[in-house]
């Protein structure tokens, strides 16, 4: 992949020392894999070094492998192991998932992301807004689940946050831009268990082919493997997991903010034979703007090459359509 000066703030590249334009190291499926570290240090050369190297993966792939990006293997290792608590207990079936507020367990094939294959072999537990969402039995399946996720919520927050931030050096924005927009309201942590299957329907997933709705997704994997990304040709690669990373991708309405400067991408999870046999877990977090916010072309990415493309949506309108399409039948 060749590094390209990116249209928007065409200004801030070509001001940069070219030692902050070298490419980030590049996975087997040529993901890019970055290291957040001098990020998080705040030097003015590490924030602009790693911002230039996330929106450059942003434009050209829309995803990217994020190495030192704040969070302890202890934490991360305490999150699957509550959800795998949480997914071989009937306390789960406590909480049924209501679509009107994004929250709670999801069954096997209760959703479809390919509306024109078979329901995903999957289940879930889904839950957003948690800075406001109260407690209670009818919300949480147990006390000590619902005092991690809202510790892990917060953490994972942190990460999209941050790369959100780069978003902001790099499309010329005023800092505090997104997280403004991004106050939790539609902020949503999801548990994901694909369990063991001995076969599935002809065209049947674990997770069907799309898009994610919002600005971007933060996912954690176990190592069982399973998820791909549909390349620019068009064929579907493996993103497999890399020990000590978290994979980043960028959504459809951040595609739209930046008038299609960044890539929404397709992807998929497809049975691996280890997760089908042993069954595989996920984590994603899914950092999307208040229903409110107004999704306008970022004045940087317009040009007289390239002249905003969308007219202006509640970033609600459009997530709320998704959610809604998304239900298996």
């Amino acid at each position: 992949m060749q590094t390209k000066f990116l249209q928007c703030n065409v200004n801030f590249y070509f001001s940069l020392p070219l030692k902050l334009l070298e490419l980030a190291d590049m996975s087997d499926s040529n993901i890019p894999i970055i290291d957040m570290g001098p990020y998080l240090e705040g030097t003015q050369a590490g924030r602009e070094k790693v911002a230039q190297e996330i929106c450059t993966a942003a434009h050209e792939v829309g995803f990217t492998y994020l190495k030192n990006f704040g969070m302890s293997d202890d934490m991360l290792e305490a999150a699957f192991a509550i959800a795998h608590s949480l997914f071989t207990s009937d306390e789960k079936l406590k909480v049924p998932y209501n679509v009107d507020y994004n929250h709670g367990y999801g069954k096997m094939q209760g959703e479809a992301l390919d509306p024109s294959k078979p329901a995903d072999l999957k289940e879930t537990f889904t839950t957003r807004d948690l800075t406001r969402l109260p407690s209670g039995p009818e919300l949480w399946p147990n006390p000590q689940f619902e005092a991690f996720m809202r510790v892990f919520y917060n953490r994972v927050r942190k990460i999209a946050s941050d790369v959100m931030g780069a978003f902001e050096i790099a499309l010329d924005l005023e800092p505090g831009f997104f997280d403004a927009r991004h106050t939790g309201l539609t902020q949503t942590l999801r548990l994901l268990h694909y369990p063991p299957v001995e076969g599935a329907a002809e065209g049947q997933l674990g997770a069907g082919a799309h898009t994610d709705y919002g600005t971007l997704t933060v996912l954690f994997q176990d190592d069982r493997g399973g998820l791909q990304v549909q390349n620019l040709e068009g064929d579907w690669v493996d993103a497999p997991p890399i020990p000590g990373t978290v994979v980043i991708n960028t959504g459809d309405l951040i595609e739209r903010w930046s008038n299609d400067f960044f890539k929404s991408t397709p992807h998929r999870v497809v049975p691996r034979p280890a997760a089908m046999k042993n069954g595989r877990q996920s984590i994603a977090f899914f950092s999307d703007p208040d229903p409110d916010v107004l999704i306008e072309t970022i004045p940087s990415c317009i040009t007289a090459e390239s002249p905003a493309k969308y007219g202006a949506i509640t970033a609600g309108e459009h997530i709320q359509q998704r959610i809604l399409a998304s239900q298996a039948g």
